[in-house]
């Protein structure tokens, strides 16, 4: 018994890719090879009477080539005849084999191999429903072969005696030649049956088009009935139609020439050539296109502002930016839609906001996701030579929301990629920049489109991996985390109803308790914005909802005691100020992409063996190392001043220690807070557990401003301490706090590291007197009172 040939299939070959060809088993076809690589390719397979793997592009000219970028089934061939021609190109005869499935590559260095797994086509002639299906598809055939050119006499007499129905599908498709995707799918498609089923209904499609007198319309060369290249009525109707919509549309003048001249190369075009329907559809999808159309924009500045308190509480510096707007607006209608970018931690509304917006502004909402975007055709589209070509998703958004003033949401433009297929952040530099935009290029579309009238909101939840030149070309608006108070806010106004509404409890009135929200917020969620607050909330609504169908009675109100048996287990421990001060331990603060925190710089002291001073451990960054190094520096060059002993830390190792280990810390800002725990340990002196210290130290006992300051403002105040020392400059921050937390906290501006000593460890006090250190005039007067400002 012989062996088919997918059997004798070797589990690699190397692979050539080519695009819009479609080779079958038992087809012999003619390529011409351009590339170097491949020809070499293609001559050394000859040579040497080995197989070859063929696959088709998704997209043409790719290189270097991708599996996500070939179709999964090609076919095994064999090199029959290679000659190179005059324009040393060479042309290949290859003899399909057998059908071939790709399992991945093995290789991205040329030649390709691949790992491939072929498929064995059994006889299937003693199935009378398979043996049917041929009878009808051979008679089909038939009857458009006598419409149309016939079969060769060999063709004829190869097809009578066939009795497999995929070499009769196949050899029917080979006939058809249908468009590529047609063909790509006959070959994947691995049942025999499967593809004589697609036949048959092609075959079935052709001859009614036959029965009505009209044709089919296969590519330039292929054996089908000839269309006459005379127009039926619904096409010149459909034509007819197209030059109407577009001579109604207001266009520039190179716009209108561009597209009057696709039209009349549409009357001169066969319809039965394949660039008929590509002109067809571009000149459909141009005058599809808003050019002129535009909302109507709501410029009421009292409407807008309330409708944006509406839907979102707190905000006010994002909605005092938009009021401007549109205030501009009114003074100016020609004015240029302004880039707006906003940047915050997930879950605080940046997403939510730009449909607020739009809401407010009368206008369509449009959002583009951009999170792990790679391709730089998805932003400026792929020029029309391409198969399946389209534009770019700017344009395609810009289209469904009929009109060229929506509010365009870039969303996670921070998370974009670039990879060999382009990069996207250029191509959106044209797009993100009011004096280029208003002649934005899309590659299928090649003519200018204006997006100047687009308000443009973008979104990111660090500005720092934005590159420089779009991060230029957008104004930044920061969106911090919120505090308590907010959330609890935002709870009470959206989030309850919208959950009850959401789990069928919309007539049922229960309420949560302030301090079972106060606990949710404390204990079950560890965020800067409200999403996984929605999400415990949500949780309690399930459970109720099932409660409620099961014939249970609901609470009226849900306190504290209900969390555990609702929730589970509380998630995380709210740090507390330290119950008491102690030597070498200092309270700092941090920020975290969930909110602000406190941490307890702890130092111990011992004897030094192997002349090592300092070690640090709790899982330090590179930054926060360096910081401590900084402080020890400078506190040794000071120890005289500060009571210490001139051979104190050649004598001791000291170890420094951040709780909570698993957690990654870095960042300069808990050197002031290091600085403070080493002079604690050395002078053998408590430092005041009450007092919470930020700042970043130089060499020379600068304190230098540091970010994050209503974060760490708000989780001191959360943990119960009331005083603040940070630096001077970011004084300035505290504005954005809550009025409650100003009123109810001190802080203490500073800018050198003396004024901080005095202020933490007070004992200390004296001794700095008498080393001739004077307090300066901020000092003096250490408690700095922020005015209040109701806003």
């Amino acid at each position: 018994m012989s062996s088919s040939p997918a059997q004798l299939l070797p589990d690699r070959l190397p692979l050539l890719a080519l695009h819009n060809i479609v080779i079958f088993p038992l087809l012999a076809v003619t390529i011409t090879a351009r590339r170097r690589e491949d020809i070499e390719l293609l001559l050394n397979c000859q040579k040497k009477n080995e197989l070859l793997a063929i696959a088709n592009q998704r997209r043409a000219g790719a290189f270097p080539l991708a599996f996500d970028n070939i179709h999964p089934v090609g076919t095994a061939c064999r090199v029959s005849q290679a000659q190179l021609n005059h324009n040393s190109q060479l042309e290949a005869v290859l003899e399909g084999v057998c059908r071939i499935s790709f399992l991945r590559m093995l290789n991205t260095s040329e030649p390709i191999q691949a790992l491939i797994a072929g498929y064995q086509e059994r006889e299937q002639h003693s199935d009378s429903a398979t043996q049917m299906l041929m009878e009808s598809s051979l008679s089909l055939l038939k009857v458009c072969c006598a419409a149309g050119q016939p079969l060769p006499e060999a063709a004829t007499s190869l097809l009578d005696r066939i009795n497999n129905p995929g070499h009769l599908a196949d050899l029917i498709i080979i006939y058809l030649q249908p468009d590529f995707t047609i063909q790509q799918q006959a070959l994947s498609l691995t049942n025999p049956r499967d593809r004589l089923k697609l036949v048959h209904q092609l075959l079935y499609e052709s001859q009614k088009k036959l029965n009505k007198g009209e044709a089919a319309n296969p590519p330039d060369g292929a054996r089908w009935p000839r269309h006459t290249g005379m127009r039926n009525d619904s096409e010149n109707e459909e034509l007819n139609e197209l030059k109407k919509r577009v001579s109604e549309l207001e266009l520039s003048d190179q716009i209108r020439k561009t597209i009057t001249k696709e039209l009349e190369r549409l009357e001169r075009m066969n319809p039965a050539s394949p660039d008929y329907h590509n002109i067809l559809h571009y000149v459909e999808y141009v005058s599809e296109l808003p050019w002129q159309d535009e909302n109507q924009e709501n410029l009421d500045l009292k409407k807008a502002e309330k409708i944006l308190n509406e839907d979102h509480y707190g905000l006010d510096k994002i909605k005092e930016r938009i009021l401007e707007h549109l205030a501009v607006r009114q003074l100016n209608q020609e004015t240029k839609g302004p880039i707006i970018c906003l940047v915050g931690p997930p879950g605080v509304g940046k997403t939510s906001l730009g449909k607020s917006i739009a809401r407010a502004m009368g206008r369509e909402f449009i959002r583009l996701s951009l999170g792990g975007v790679h391709d730089e055709a998805e932003i400026r589209g792929h020029r029309r030579t391409y198969l399946g070509a389209m534009p770019g998703k700017i344009i395609q958004e810009i289209k469904r929301a009929a009109s060229r003033n929506p509010v365009f949401m870039l969303d996670e433009i921070d998370k974009l990629g670039r990879d060999f297929r382009g990069d996207p952040a250029s191509a959106l530099l044209e797009v993100m920049d009011p004096e280029q935009n208003n002649s934005f290029v899309d590659h299928y579309l090649n003519l200018p489109f204006d997006l100047s009238r687009v308000l443009f909101i973008a979104t990111a939840n660090q500005s720092e991996t934005i590159p420089a030149p779009l991060l230029d070309r957008m104004e930044i608006i920061a969106l911090p985390g919120y505090s308590e108070e907010e959330k609890k806010s935002i709870a009470c106004r959206y989030l309850l109803d919208r959950q009850r509404e959401n789990h069928g409890l919309k007539e049922e009135r229960m309420v949560f308790t302030d301090e079972a929200l106060d606990d949710i917020i404390d204990h079950y969620t560890r965020e800067s914005g409200v999403r996984n607050l929605e999400k415990m909330i949500g949780k309690i609504m399930r459970k109720c909802a099932r409660d409620k169908v099961v014939g249970k009675t609901l609470p009226k109100s849900i306190t504290s005691r209900d969390l555990p048996k609702l929730l589970g287990p509380t998630r995380h421990h709210k740090e507390l100020a330290a119950a008491k001060s102690k030597i070498g331990i200092v309270t700092g603060l941090a920020w975290t992409p969930s909110g602000g925190d406190i941490l307890f710089i702890e130092a111990a002291l011992m004897e030094s063996e192997k002349g090592e001073n300092l070690t640090l451990t709790g899982s330090l960054g590179e930054v926060m190392k360096e910081s401590a190094q900084t402080a020890l520096s400078y506190l040794r060059s000071l120890s005289p001043t500060y009571g210490i002993e001139g051979d104190f830390f050649e004598k001791h190792l000291i170890h420094i220690h951040i709780p909570s280990g698993s957690i990654p810390k870095d960042g300069p800002s808990a050197g002031l807070a290091i600085f403070l725990t080493l002079l604690s340990l050395a002078s053998g002196r408590i430092a005041d557990h009450q007092v919470a210290v930020t700042g970043e130290i130089s060499l020379s006992g600068r304190i230098l401003p540091v970010g994050g300051i209503k974060e760490k403002v708000l989780a001191a105040r959360r943990a119960g301490l009331t005083k603040i020392v940070l630096p001077r400059e970011n004084l300035k921050n505290l504005e954005e706090l809550p009025v409650a937390a100003r009123n109810e906290m001190k802080f203490f501006g500073i800018e050198t590291i003396d004024e901080a000593v005095p202020l933490v460890i007070p004992t200390l006090n004296h001794v700095l007197k008498e080393g001739g250190i004077q307090k300066s005039h901020a000092q003096q007067n250490v408690t700095f009172s922020v005015p209040t400002r109701v806003t």
